[in-house]
């Protein structure tokens, strides 16, 4: 059993895998909340795990306190030039953030096909997956990506940053927007459909790029917090090829630690 935890900006997911790569249990919580979620061992039956830190150093105190006393081996995910057949081309590619990295993983392992891969959440990630053959077997091959403010990031800086727009929290409509409503007739509105475009708008040139370069249509694969949105958005007016995936990053830190436990037992047995 593998307890996987994957630290975001905003919040903190966590899913528990057995051995069949199957989740049993997930949940979500504020990062400041994470002391207060209970993952004990002894109630979930795990005995490794996986994480995922993008939400810097203090988090990652937080998280080595709340794990250190189940004294269990934990695997910090970082990127690695290639990993579960998945090759990154970062021009450094330690660099790429460990999300963004298992989230590819994930991926490949779900469709081994070319795919745009979205994680709309704070941050909106938008990584082209291609594929190509290497000693006659098929790899995935990360060949870059685009990073630009979340959904709720665009609203909030427009408020903090100008003097007669109103601030995020009044920049509220639920209804996704149509491509008619670009001609947005109140300022909420005219905020809020922007912020949804320009997204929408990245998404569709990350598409575009991406089937010159492997000659066919990409699915779209999205996850995050506002993936809801985005994904009515594009399924309505740009493509039906759009996949939602929960826990699309810890389903990836599963693949990789269990792929780092076999590399380590075959070790083992070779020595």
């Amino acid at each position: 059993m593998l307890l996987t935890i994957d630290a975001g900006n905003t919040r903190t997911k966590w899913a528990i895998f057995n051995e069949l790569g199957e989740i049993t249990q997930h949940d979500v919580c504020l990062n400041s909340g994470i002391n207060s979620a209970d993952l004990s061992p002894a109630l979930f039956g795990y005995d490794h795990i996986a994480i995922s830190n993008v939400a810097g150093e203090q988090h990652t105190m937080h998280l080595v306190g709340k794990l250190s006393p189940y004294h269990l081996p934990v695997h910090w995910v970082k990127a690695t030039p290639q990993a579960c057949h998945v090759i990154n081309r970062y021009t450094k590619p330690e660099t790429l953030g460990s999300d963004r990295w298992a989230a590819l993983i994930a991926t490949w392992n779900i469709k081994h096909a070319p795919c745009v891969v979205v994680n709309a959440g704070t941050a909106v990630t938008i990584d082209a997956l291609n594929s190509c053959e290497i000693n006659h077997e098929q790899y995935g091959e990360f060949i870059g990506g685009l990073i630009l403010p979340g959904l709720d990031l665009m609203q909030q800086s427009l408020g903090l940053a100008t003097a007669q727009l109103p601030k995020a929290d009044a920049v509220q409509v639920p209804v996704a927007p149509t491509l008619e409503d670009i001609f947005a007739k109140i300022t909420t509105g005219a905020i809020y459909n922007g912020a949804v475009h320009a997204i929408v708008g990245a998404i569709r040139q990350m598409v575009d790029a991406l089937t010159q370069r492997s000659l066919q249509a990409p699915n779209i694969i999205i996850s995050g917090g506002n993936a809801l949105i985005i994904n009515e958005m594009l399924t309505r007016h740009v493509t039906n090829q759009t996949i939602i995936v929960d826990n699309l990053v810890c389903q990836g830190l599963y693949l990789l630690a269990t792929s780092t436990l076999n590399e380590n037992s075959m070790k083992s047995d070779a020595q």
